[in-house]
This record gives structure tokens, C-alpha cells and sequence, in this order.
């Protein structure tokens, strides 16, 4: 009996290490979870932002033109 025990120690020693590791495993995946979310919630604000100045420069060059248009000509 003592021999098993002995044997059994060490056993309940690795398995309480790898229960830590784990614990430790699912913080850091929730961790990155949380900031992955972060990070599309960032890139859908700054596509949208984008688009909108992407918007509103093409107004300026519409509006640039048209003022080029009425430009006289050149002989």
C-alpha cells in the first residue's frame, strides 16, 4: 500500500500542474476571444469610416470637375 501511494503522489502532483495549465489556457482564450471581438467591432467602424470619406472625396472630385468644366477654354 505505501508503494502505491508513493506511486500515486506524484500522479495527483502532474494532474493538479496540467488542471493550472488548463485554467490558465482558458483565461488566455477568453482573453483573445474578447479582443478578437474588439478588434471586428474596430475594422467595422473604421470600413464604415473609410466609405464615407471615400464618399465624400469622390463628391470633391465630382464637384472639382464641375468647376474645371465651366473653366473657360483655351484658344
Amino acid at each position: 500500500m505505501p508503494r502505491q501511494i508513493a506511486t500515486i503522489a506524484p500522479m495527483l502532483s502532474d494532474l493538479s500542474a496540467l488542471a493550472e495549465k488548463t485554467d490558465a489556457l482558458v483565461a488566455v482564450v477568453d482573453q483573445l476571444r474578447q479582443e478578437n471581438t474588439r478588434l471586428r467591432n474596430q475594422i467595422a467602424q473604421l470600413s464604415n469610416d473609410q466609405r464615407g470619406l471615400q464618399d465624400r472625396l469622390n463628391a470633391a472630385a465630382t464637384k472639382l470637375q464641375g468647376l474645371l468644366d465651366q473653366l473657360p477654354q483655351e484658344p
